[in-house]
């Protein structure tokens, strides 16, 4: 189980996470997120990584138009969407199969889809849709039909039974679980992440304010016994 750690803003909390062990460093540009980075600032946050090939990039775009800019600017190659239909994220890898711009080549695109409790028909369908475009699907809680940034856990049951749908329909799909992750619950539910998720967001569980992480706790996350790594 690999685990990604989101919300960047500051160059010396980039740096710890990746010491610590963060097979991932998520980089916020959603204007709603407390964790809010604008695109040339991520651009300056990165290149204190060792590996830039592990960042990603947050969006909630209004089009695919929006990704390619972000790109351009960015040069991150790991998206994780939170808006743009099936079709829209298509256009994208078609993009990518056929190498369009260097700056394109080797797209890896996450598409967040927020769930809650219980999953709908709707919402099934929803997972299936994109677990057959995309390259990763993150689950994450779902408030007023926004996902991601609400600090609330979906409850274990219901997003293994989320993963499972999406691994169903792709077998080379990889799924992540977000949504109040901490070093607590990962403990709790270590034996049941790691064999049906591929990593797990954390956020808000290693931070002092939004934005601010605290070493200590970074420490604690990556000291649980058992912590694998899985290519992605």
């Amino acid at each position: 189980m690999k685990v990604k750690i989101c919300g960047m803003t500051r160059p010396k909390d980039v740096q710890i996470c990746e010491d610590a062990g963060a097979d991932f460093i998520g980089f916020i540009n959603i204007k709603r997120s407390k964790r809010f980075v604008e695109l040339e600032r991520i651009n300056e946050l990165k290149h204190f990584m060792k590996n830039k090939d592990r960042a990603v990039l947050v969006m909630e775009p209004e089009n695919a138009e929006e990704v390619l800019f972000a790109l351009r600017k960015t040069g991150i190659k790991i998206l994780q969407l939170h808006s743009l239909s099936p079709y829209e994220i298509k256009y994208l890898k078609w993009r990518d199969c056929f190498k369009i711009s260097p700056l394109e080549k080797d797209l890896k695109i996450v598409r967040a889809v927020g769930i809650s409790d219980k999953l709908s028909e709707d919402k099934k369908e929803e997972i299936k849709e994109f677990a057959r475009v995309c390259d990763a699907i993150i689950f994450d809680y779902e408030v007023e039909g926004k996902s991601g940034g609400t600090g609330r856990q979906i409850p274990i049951e219901t997003a293994v039974k989320a993963s499972k749908i999406a691994k169903n329909i792709k077998k080379s799909i990889k799924t992540v679980l977000a949504g109040g992750m901490s070093t607590e619950r990962i403990k709790g539910y270590e034996k049941i992440l790691d064999k049906y998720f591929d990593y797990v967001d954390v956020n808000s569980g290693v931070e002092d304010a939004p934005g601010i992480k605290n070493p200590l706790k970074i420490k604690e996350l990556f000291g649980i016994k058992g912590h694998l790594s899985i290519k992605y």
